[in-house]
């Protein structure tokens, strides 16, 4: 094998993270992802299968340096072979993480622990059951909640996410941020983005200023030391804090300078970027036996300064024109 290579793209920024989907299929049905009309799932054929993914993630990790994979999806606890992917994952040279909505963790608790999984991204937009109910579509909150304290317990690395939304959930916003408090986790508000079909609109984006304006209402808090690439700005109430808060500014202050991620849908296209109209077909090279190293190296050097050449400041967003997959489609 030849010499492990940095993925640089055009302007300087080494990838080194890789958020593999390995479905477009979820069990919840929640409105900023999924898009208005009705919604198919890609057929199995088209999807990578186990191997697949296993054999395109090592030629990122062996050949290009990647030292983080996270297993998104739709819901990737949703796939039947679930259990063989995580094996199979967890054998290469990488730090291994999975986003979730939760609903299905208790089942694969002790396979995260015998692979070595300790990171879990969480989502949960509401604490409030029915608000969950609304967003999601499903009344499953307790379950969720539930999966969400025996992760702590159990002492993974857990980052809550949450999607504000003007309208709907900044009212509880206080409340998360006493659970960054109360528990050793992240906790991480995500400005609502534009996607195909997704009934994005400019003002339902609570920029993280805003945010910290509501934060300071009910608490004093201070910042805390972010890594470089980190997407979320930290901070925590006070130093008797467990656990910390962060904003993910995607639309009022990106982060894209600092950009260190590839994404492969599940479909095995590659993506240099969530808002990027550009997609490169790893597996029907994988498949036909072609150079994927070359077709992987030549979508990095295609990558955009920022957000996908699509759009640059908040104010610019006409999400009809935007050139994308729904959110679920490109993975979490």
């Amino acid at each position: 094998m030849t010499k492990p290579t940095d993925l640089l793209d055009s302007f300087g920024r080494k990838h080194d993270y890789l958020r593999l989907s390995i479905t477009d299929s979820c069990n919840f049905r929640c409105l900023y992802c999924m898009p208005d009309e009705p919604f198919k799932s890609t057929p199995s054929i088209e999807l990578m299968n186990s191997q697949e993914i296993f054999e395109i993630s090592k030629i990122f990790v062996q050949q290009f340096n990647i030292n983080k994979i996270r297993i998104t999806g739709g819901e990737p606890l949703v796939r039947t072979d679930f259990e063989t992917i995580i094996q199979q994952i967890s054998t290469l040279d990488a730090r291994i993480g999975i986003t979730t909505n939760g609903v299905l963790l208790h089942k694969y608790f002790d396979l995260f622990e015998k692979c070595g999984v300790r990171n879990l991204n969480i989502s949960i937009d509401s604490l409030d059951r029915e608000k969950f109910k609304y967003i999601t579509k499903r009344d499953l909150f307790q379950t969720v909640w539930d999966n969400i304290k025996e992760s702590i317990k159990r002492g993974f690395n857990v980052k809550l996410n949450v999607v504000v939304m003007r309208g709907f959930n900044e009212d509880e916003i206080p409340e998360f941020i006493a659970l960054s408090h109360h528990y050793p986790i992240e906790l991480r508000f995500i400005e609502f983005m534009p996607f195909t079909g997704n009934s994005w609109e400019k003002n339902k984006v609570i920029p993280i200023s805003e945010m910290l304006t509501l934060v300071s209402e009910h608490f004093t808090y201070e910042k805390v030391a972010d890594g470089k690439n980190d997407t979320s700005r930290k901070y925590r109430i006070n130093k008797e804090s467990k656990g910390v808060f962060g904003l993910i500014s995607t639309m009022s202050n990106s982060f894209c300078a600092g950009c260190n991620r590839i994404r492969i849908t599940s479909d095995g296209k590659m993506k240099n970027c969530l808002f990027g109209a550009d997609e490169f077909d790893l597996l029907k090279s994988f498949r036909n036996n072609e150079n994927v190293t070359e077709l992987i190296q030549l979508g990095i050097i295609k990558k955009h300064k920022e957000k996908g050449g699509q759009f640059s400041e908040m104010e610019n967003v006409n999400n009809q024109k935007i050139i994308n997959r729904s959110m679920i489609k490109i993975g979490g």
